[in-house]
């Protein structure tokens, strides 16, 4: 009678092919998880991002008709002035003089009003944080220009949004970890005063 059995050799050159092969499929998964996590951070980044560049356009257009600076001087004027706003409110107000402020506090950026005192419209948007803790926001500016004294305001605003790697920073020693995008809009304000 014949035994259907492997023999030591027939499991000696099993052994040996799955030690060749078992390390290549673990890397070509770790690498396929790599690139997930990738595509997943940049995924963010650019959700984020766009939020808050739609957030703020949208806010700002339909709010505002002139930029502040934090002792309520205007701030467009015929030149090109950029303000860096680091921890410092730039205000905006709009035609009933109610106002509102975005605050960049490294690295959050934040969107507050009060509610006013006099019987004022209040204000329809949401206040508070922009961003959540898993981006960061770097570099944000603010530029403000005003062509003609009677024409409205053009606010541009810039930033750096990138995925918070370390829970205090978007650096890493492995560069291909570091997920970054810049953004930059312009904003012409709808509402002017006509004085």
């Amino acid at each position: 009678m014949k035994k259907n059995a492997f023999t030591f050799l027939e499991t000696l050159v099993v052994i040996a092919i799955f030690s060749l092969i078992f390390p290549l499929v673990l890397s070509i998964l770790f690498i396929i998880l790599q690139q997930q996590l990738r595509v997943f951070s940049l995924s963010e980044v650019k959700r984020q991002g766009d939020a808050i560049v739609n957030y703020l356009t949208t806010t700002i257009s339909n709010n505002a008709h002139t930029l502040y600076d934090i002792d309520r001087n205007e701030v467009c004027g015929a030149n090109n002035v950029s303000y860096p706003v680091f921890g410092v409110p730039v205000f905006f107000r709009d035609r009933y003089n109610s106002e509102f402020s975005l605050i960049y506090n490294g690295p959050d950026l934040l969107i507050e009003y009060d509610i006013p005192s006099v019987p004022a419209p209040t204000f329809v948007f949401a206040k508070g944080q922009l961003n959540n803790s898993r981006v960061r926001l770097s570099s944000f500016s603010i530029d403000c220009q005003r062509l003609l004294p009677f024409s409205a305001p053009l606010v541009s605003i810039n930033f750096t949004i990138c995925y918070n790697i370390s829970g205090t920073s978007c650096a890493s020693t492995e560069p291909q970890k570091v997920v970054s995008l810049d953004y930059r809009s312009n904003i012409k304000l709808r509402s002017f005063p006509t004085e």
